[in-house]
């Protein structure tokens, strides 16, 4: 191998570890995204059947002014 081909393979592994290293750490915050996701799902879901449960009881009750 010359010289030129030892610069060019170098810069070819440099961009692969570079790429990798960006991969993973995608991989990672994407994890933890899905993860929030989640739970921001099942804090809805229980807000959603609160607020309606809420509503249910308040309905049969008269408004202060009365």
């Amino acid at each position: 191998m010359n010289e030129k081909d030892n610069k060019r393979l170098n810069e070819l592994e440099t961009k692969y570890a570079f790429q990798e290293d960006t991969m993973e750490r995608l991989s990672e915050e994407l994890r933890k995204q899905q993860q929030e996701i989640i739970i921001l799902k099942e804090e809805l879901k229980f807000l959603k059947e609160n607020s309606e449960n809420n509503f249910i009881d308040n309905k049969n009750e008269k408004p202060p002014h009365y």
